[in-house]
């Protein structure tokens, strides 16, 4: 029993001397961190004199953003470390340095001596947008931006003399189109000109030259050259004829109205480039101004630009009377465009309308108009160009030509001689080739 009542003694004294012990240290470890709070604090306060004695001068009572590392909550700043760890030469005369590199060594000994503070580093108060690193120079309420440039000088410094250049815009835009295509082409026996149905070869040429100055004056110039070759077995007195054969020139000047209406004038001249002849003779049938077609219309003229992205545009001009021109140039050629005998030319008035567009149905698919009306009150003459466009690639390219005319002028039409009883005329071409855009 004595042994088993000083066993009990025994361990209970262990026990209690365990306790104290864990006690004890408890207490020391508390009375360390105090200790070391204590000493922080009054490092600050040390720090914060220090602070005052040089900001002496400065009147503004603002918190200065050197010291925001020490008296925020503590954090984990590498600027600190590596002061800590590198070779920084503290000797600075600058009052800047000299506040850093005090916050620096403060923080440095909260690291060592109490790293359980320090709960957040560098990158979590960044990541909070709490720090911005854009800002170096310290600004109060009272600057202004104005004081700060008004010294400055607005005249540029130069070193040399000045070359004052003055250039006008260019209202000018240059365009063309030229191709080359071989082609299986459709003629009505009565065609005005003459031709037959054939394989042909044919090159086209088409130039724009057009002005606008984006407020009131539009002038736009267009050439046409148009000119094809086909072998025919018919005729044995040559081995090529002309079957595409036109050479037009279109121009329009205009005068803004209001909106998409101008006030214009439109003049088209056309004739055709080599001569033609019926079959198996030396007869020409026409040439080079012969005829040559003259059209002054003095009209309305109206924009057209239709769709989202202007996938339709065009030109329609009402001229309530027009001046046509009809010239002969050879006096063999002379009775077979109407004209009397002896006489060169046939002038008429008359009502004409003139439309003008192009449809860009898709990327690779365009359809490009012509219409085109003139009379006299006696006669008409009427013509539908039609050319949609299939492009096969940048160069090679497909066209369909479709050109019904009406034409009853020329008497000798009219009399019964040299038609079959239809005044209604129809020219297919149908190409494939290589086309330029410039």
């Amino acid at each position: 029993m004595k042994r088993l009542t000083i066993l009990f003694i025994t361990c209970f004294m262990v026990l209690g001397a365990s306790s104290a012990t864990k006690t004890n240290a408890k207490e020391e470890e508390k009375a360390d961190s105090s200790l070391l709070l204590k000493n922080y604090l009054k490092a600050l306060e040390t720090l914060v004199k220090e602070r005052d004695s040089l900001n002496t001068s400065t009147a503004t009572s603002a918190p200065n953003a050197y010291y925001y590392q020490i008296l925020s909550q503590p954090a984990l700043y590498s600027s600190s470390i590596h002061q800590m760890l590198g070779q920084t030469d503290l000797s600075s005369s600058d009052q800047q340095l000299q506040r850093l590199f005090a916050s620096r060594k403060m923080l440095s000994s909260l690291y060592t001596g109490a790293p359980q503070l320090v709960r957040q580093t560098e990158s979590d108060i960044t990541g909070q947008a709490a720090i911005r690193g854009d800002i170096n120079d310290r600004l109060t309420a009272a600057d202004k931006l104005a004081d700060k440039v008004a010294a400055a000088s607005l005249v540029p410094e130069l070193d040399g003399p000045v070359e004052v250049i003055t250039r006008r815009p260019n209202f000018w835009k240059f365009s063309g189109t030229t191709s080359l295509q071989f082609a299986q082409n459709y003629i009505s026996d009565n065609w005005y000109k003459g031709g037959e149905t054939n394989w042909i070869g044919n090159f086209d040429l088409t130039l724009h030259a057009n002005y606008n100055d984006q407020r009131k004056i539009t002038w736009e110039n267009t050439l046409d050259a148009q000119l094809g070759f086909q072998t025919t077995e018919t005729d044995e007195k040559r081995t090529f004829r002309p079957s595409h054969n036109l050479l037009r020139y279109t121009g329009n000047a205009g005068y803004k109205a209001w909106k998409n209406w101008y006030y214009s004038l439109l003049v088209i001249l056309q004739t055709q480039i080599a001569p033609n002849y019926q079959r198996n003779t030396d007869k020409i049938t026409s040439k080079i101004l012969s005829p040559l077609e003259i059209t002054i219309a003095p009209n309305m003229k109206y924009e057209i630009a239709w769709g989202k992205k202007k996938q339709f545009t065009g030109q329609l001009n009402i001229a309530p009377l027009a001046m046509k021109i009809v010239y002969v140039n050879d006096d063999e050629l002379v009775t077979n465009f109407g004209i009397e005998a002896g006489k060169h030319q046939k002038t008429t008035f008359g009502p004409n309308i003139t439309l003008n567009t192009k449809w860009q149905i898709c990327k690779q698919v365009s359809w490009t108009n012509r219409m085109y009306w003139f009379s006299n009150f006696d006669y008409n003459i009427w013509e539908w160009e039609n050319n949609i466009n299939f492009t096969i690639t940048k160069l090679i390219t497909a066209n369909l030509h479709l050109y019904p005319r009406f034409d009853n002028s020329n008497k000798n039409y009219r009399s019964g001689k040299n038609h079959d009883g239809t005044y209604l005329m129809f020219k297919e071409l149908l190409s494939l080739g290589l086309t330029y855009n410039f």
